[in-house]
C-alpha cells in the first residue's frame, strides 16, 4: 500500500473518532443539564443515594433473599429458572424458546453478557431489537458505547447510512424521520413475534414481583407477546420490597438520563 493511501487512511479514522468523540459528547451534555435542572425536584437526593446504598450492601449474596424472592415468585405464578453458568442461561432461554423463529427483545445487558443475540443467530432464530438505540447497533454490528446510550457515538448521517445499507434507498437525516423509521419497523416485527425477551430494573422479594422502566413503549408490547415473556435478571436486581425497588428506580432514572422518572414503569406480580 502507497504511503499516501496509509496517511489517508489513518486521517480518515482520526476524523471518525473525533466526530464519534463529538457525538458522544453532546449525548451526555444534554443528559448533564438535564440533571442540573432537575436536581432540585428531588430534596431527599443524597437521603435516597444513602438508602440504596445499604439496601445493596444488605441485598449482595443474601441467600436467603434470593430463596425468598423465587418463593412468591413461583407463588404468583411465575415460572422461574436458576441458572449459574452462562450456558445453563442459554440452554434455558433456548428451551423456552422451543421452534419459534422470531424473537423481539428489549433492552437486557444480561442478554450482552452472556452473547444472547449471537447464541440464538446461531441456532437460526431471528432474534430483533426494539430498543432504537440497540436496533442502530444491531444493524451497524458495532459496538455500544454506553450501556444507556448504546448509540450515542453515532451522529444522524451515521444512522442514515446504516439505514440506506439496511434499506437500500437514501433515507434523510432528520431526527424525526429516522426514528419514525425506526418505530414502524420495529412494530412491524413486534406484530409478528409471539415470544419477547426482556431484562429487569429490579425483581422485589417480597411481593414477588418484578420492575421494568422504560421510555420508548416497547417493553410494553414486547411483555404482551401471544405466547410467552421471557424475564432474564440477574440476582443484583433483587431487593427486599418494591418500596426499595421504587428508591432504586428513581435514582437509576435521574442518574442515567437526568429525568427523575421515567415515561413508563410496569410491575409484574403474576
Amino acid at each position: 500500500m502507497a504511503l499516501s493511501n496509509i496517511i489517508h487512511e489513518k486521517l480518515s479514522d482520526q476524523i471518525s473518532n473525533a466526530e464519534q468523540i463529538k457525538a458522544i459528547r453532546s449525548a451526555f451534555n444534554t443528559v448533564k443539564n438535564r440533571q442540573k435542572e432537575n436536581i432540585k425536584r428531588i430534596s431527599n437526593l443524597e437521603e435516597r443515594k444513602k438508602r440504596l446504598r445499604e439496601t445493596k450492601e444488605y441485598c449482595t449474596g443474601n441467600q436467603s433473599l434470593l430463596e425468598l424472592a423465587v418463593k412468591n415468585l413461583r407463588s404468583n405464578g411465575v415460572k422461574v429458572h436458576i441458572a449459574r453458568t452462562k450456558e445453563d442461561a442459554l440452554s434455558m432461554v433456548q428451551d423456552e424458546i422451543g421452534d419459534e423463529k422470531l424473537i423481539v427483545k428489549s433492552k437486557s445487558n444480561v442478554s450482552k453478557e452472556i452473547g444472547l443475540n449471537k447464541f440464538l443467530e446461531s441456532k437460526g432464530v431471528n432474534i430483533i431489537e426494539t430498543d432504537i438505540g440497540d436496533r442502530i447497533i444491531q444493524l451497524a454490528k458495532d459496538n455500544p458505547s454506553h450501556p444507556t446510550g448504546p448509540a450515542s457515538h453515532l451522529t444522524r448521517y451515521d444512522i442514515a447510512e446504516i439505514l440506506f445499507e439496511h434499506l437500500g434507498e437514501f433515507v434523510e437525516p432528520d431526527p424525526e424521520t429516522l426514528t419514525k423509521i425506526f418505530r414502524d419497523e420495529i412494530s412491524g416485527y413486534i406484530g409478528k413475534a409471539n415470544i419477547g425477551i426482556t431484562g429487569a430494573n429490579a425483581v422485589a422479594a417480597e411481593e414477588g414481583a418484578i420492575m421494568l422502566l422504560h421510555n420508548e413503549g416497547n417493553i410494553l408490547e414486547v411483555m404482551h407477546r401471544q405466547k410467552k415473556h421471557i424475564i432474564l435478571a440477574g440476582i443484583d436486581k433483587i431487593y427486599p420490597d418494591i418500596d426499595e425497588a421504587f428508591n432504586a428506580a428513581k435514582l437509576q432514572t435521574f442518574f442515567a438520563t437526568g429525568s427523575i422518572i421515567t415515561s413508563y414503569i410496569n410491575v409484574i406480580s403474576g
